[in-house]
């Protein structure tokens, strides 16, 4: 039996367009992989499978054969959770920890992190702080940047305000966002929203403003 045809499968690509049928197409092509017009005996699935898995941008490949004889490839991208970029450095977080390079193609719409921040710090503290952010819908897009200092101290930059949300040290980030929350609702009331260039969270039970 010989493969008349292959299927090709990128998940996700309306939200990332990492990896394109094209891509993986051309990789088969010059890995002298691809299986059209070779007969099953002479088509290693396990072979395509780890040529694929070569790119930077694929999280998993699934490749088998259909009923009709077919070559099925299904490809699952990795997804990014964050963006960090300081002196010169650029390149993702993905959602399982791991350094992603970013792309000339697409750029991926996630948090972009600033400032000196490690590789050690952006996958632990930052990285679960970021999920956080990302679950909960008061403030999943809430800010726009957010800036490490001295390591492990994070200023949040709002999409709404000219000012700066410092939380210092990511301890208590939740209830340092409650209290957040709370000052910025009774704001208005008293001044306008560039009444203050700084909020600063780092003091419990205080905001304090400049």
């Amino acid at each position: 039996v010989k493969c008349e045809n292959i299927h090709l499968k990128v998940s996700d690509y309306d939200s990332f367009q990492f990896i394109s049928e094209r891509d993986v197409e051309f990789q088969l092509k010059n890995s002298a992989l691809y299986p059209i017009g070779k007969k099953h005996s002479d088509i290693n699935l396990t072979a395509i499978e780890q040529a694929l898995m070569q790119l930077n941008m694929v999280k998993d490949v699934t490749c088998f054969f259909a009923n009709n004889g077919d070559v099925c490839v299904s490809v699952t991208q990795r997804v990014p959770m964050f963006r960090v970029k300081h002196d010169g450095v650029d390149y993702y977080v993905d959602n399982d920890r791991k350094r992603m390079p970013t792309s000339i193609r697409f750029s991926a719409y996630v948090p972009v992190v600033t400032g000196n921040v490690s590789f050690d710090f952006a996958s632990t503290e930052l990285y679960d702080f970021i999920h956080y952010l990302q679950s909960e819908s008061r403030w999943r897009s809430a800010f726009t940047q957010i800036c490490v200092y001295n390591g492990t101290e994070v200023d949040l930059v709002p999409r709404v305000g000219d000012f700066v949300v410092r939380l210092g040290t990511l301890e208590r980030y939740e209830s340092k966002l409650k209290k957040l929350d709370k000052f910025l609702s009774v704001l208005p009331k008293y001044h306008s929203w560039d009444k203050y260039s700084v909020i600063n969270l780092e003091f419990r039970d205080q905001v304090v403003c400049r």
